[in-house]
């Protein structure tokens, strides 16, 4: 396990929660299941396999997030197909609130915008969930219900920048991106 003074982690591990969602099938990549593993204890790493991420998101912010021992103060997220390596390391070295990594998606010009994040690899502090009133994570569409105008990313991003929470983003992370 990573120890934060020796690794220079903004985080220590041993009051970190880890939360891997996992739907549809329970399944997480090797990479994954190692890189949570070789950081965090064991009893922090919690699978969530819910039906449809938003709502496991959501989800896992109330029963996982705000239902966790007062010791436990940051949260880690990875989705199932994320592929972490050293590379995703920074992610928990950086000193902001809420962290995202860097990773492949279909649209890479989103990442342009210098606070953007994308939940596939994140980790949040818990006094951002407490300030931030649900729900965190929302699609949203455009007036006439057509198409999709902010993702649940961005819209959790919004909310936090309005809470008055710093993004940062920071590392690399592998991600079994489909076009």
């Amino acid at each position: 396990m990573l120890g934060p003074k020796e690794h220079n982690l903004a985080i220590d591990p041993a009051r970190t929660r880890a939360v891997a969602l996992t739907w549809p099938d329970h399944g997480l990549t090797w990479e994954g299941a190692a890189w949570l593993y070789n950081i965090f204890p064991p009893e922090n790493i919690t699978a969530l396999c819910w039906q449809g991420l938003t709502e496991a998101r959501n989800r896992s912010v109330q029963k996982l997030v705000l239902q966790a021992p007062e010791a436990i103060q940051d949260f880690v997220f990875m989705d199932r197909d994320m592929r972490p390596g050293a590379q995703a390391i920074p992610v928990l070295r950086a000193d902001a609130d809420v962290v995202g990594c860097t990773y492949p998606i279909a649209n890479m010009a989103s990442w342009a915008e210098p606070t953007a994040i994308h939940m596939g690899l994140v980790r949040v502090r818990r006094r951002v969930f407490e300030k931030v009133k649900p729900p965190w994570f929302l699609f949203t569409y455009t007036p006439d219900g057509a198409a999709r105008a902010k993702c649940e990313c961005g819209y959790f991003r919004d909310k936090v920048i309005e809470a008055g929470f710093r993004i940062a983003r920071a590392g690399w992370c592998g991600h079994d991106v489909k076009r």
